[in-house]
């Protein structure tokens, strides 16, 4: 017989590990592996910040430049437009220089060209061997061939005017003729004013026509007379 006491089933069960926790242990043990430490978290969050303000640096370079930016920079005088041809409509230029300029409601500053025409717009200064103005005006023109229809001119100064239905101020030039239209002061050497025109002032070596005048260079040589001595008494009173 044997003596020794034999083990009781219940002891075995206790003795004997269970598959489920080796199992369970097994899993934590992976889990904790594949967990990233904390030190690795901390790392890892820079790069998703960098990645964060890296992004509206792209979006910057990439939008269009904002329109406040070039007006900014640029100078209080712009430069003058150069070029061939240059046409206008319903926009504006402060300087153009050009073989050709066609304005059409538009304005421009100073033009510089050969040939100039204005339809329903206006020129500051313009200078050019033909200047054409047609439902428009011009303070100051100074050209070779001249023709204002329905328009203004301010100051006139030309070679050849044609003057049409219009109103010029003062003419400075070689030939004037003015057909339903009427100037303040012409000076010129052949002047032709058709019926229905009118000026104020005319002095003229040659005058045709049906001649409208208020004052011909002798009424003006008399005024400039009386003018002068006016001033002359004036100026002699306020001595004594």
């Amino acid at each position: 017989m044997n003596d020794q006491p034999s083990e009781k089933p219940a002891d075995k069960l206790k003795a004997a590990p269970r598959p489920g926790r080796k199992v369970a242990a097994a899993d934590s043990a992976e889990t904790k592996a594949a967990a990233p430490k904390p030190a690795a978290r901390k790392a890892a969050a820079p790069q998703g910040a960098a990645r964060k303000a890296a992004a509206p640096k792209a979006e910057v370079a990439l939008a269009p430049a904002s329109p406040a930016g070039p007006v900014a920079s640029a100078p209080s005088t712009p430069s003058p437009v150069r070029a061939a041809t240059v046409y206008l409509t319903q926009s504006g230029a402060a300087e153009v220089e050009a073989d050709s300029i066609h304005v059409r409601q538009g304005g421009i500053g100073a033009a510089s060209a050969e040939d100039v025409t204005v339809e329903m717009g206006g020129i500051g200064r313009a200078q050019a061997d033909d200047i054409a103005v047609r439902l428009g005006g011009v303070g100051v023109a100074h050209a070779e061939r001249l023709s204002v229809e329905l328009g203004a001119v301010g100051l006139a100064v030309a070679g050849k005017m044609e003057l049409k239905q219009g109103y010029a101020h003062t003419i400075l030039a070689r030939d004037v003729h003015i057909s339903k239209g009427g100037a303040r002061t012409i000076v010129a050497g052949n002047v032709t004013l058709e019926r229905q025109s009118g000026t104020f002032v005319l002095l003229a070596r040659r005058v045709d026509g049906d001649v409208r005048t208020v004052l011909d260079w002798r009424g003006a040589l008399v005024l400039g007379a009386v003018l002068a001595l006016g001033i002359g008494l004036l100026s002699h009173r306020k001595r004594t």
